[in-house]
């Protein structure tokens, strides 16, 4: 009896630049900062299981002034919070 074998791809963890770049391309209004949604749909183009989950959790790590949106200042914590979940590309 033979076993076909799967084809596994090497992942590669995404860097710091390519989830700023993401981020930063996710930002639909042009306003500078990313909203819920924004960081939602970011969140599901890398992959992420529950996106609205981790946009959420995201805002409250990133948000350092409570506003409900990630600012220019927040961006950094964002990539932290994000590049601690080792998202990647396949």
């Amino acid at each position: 009896m033979s076993r076909k074998s799967k084809n596994y791809y090497p992942r590669a963890k995404l860097s710091r630049e390519q989830l700023l770049l993401i981020f930063r391309n996710h930002d639909s209004d042009k306003d500078g900062r990313l909203s819920t949604t924004e960081l939602t749909e970011a969140f599901r183009y890398i992959g992420a299981f529950l996106p609205t989950y981790r946009a959420r959790h995201a805002l409250l790590h990133a948000d350092s002034d409570r506003d409900g949106f990630i600012g220019e200042k927040d961006f950094e914590s964002l990539v932290n919070y994000a590049e601690q979940r080792q998202y990647t590309i396949i």
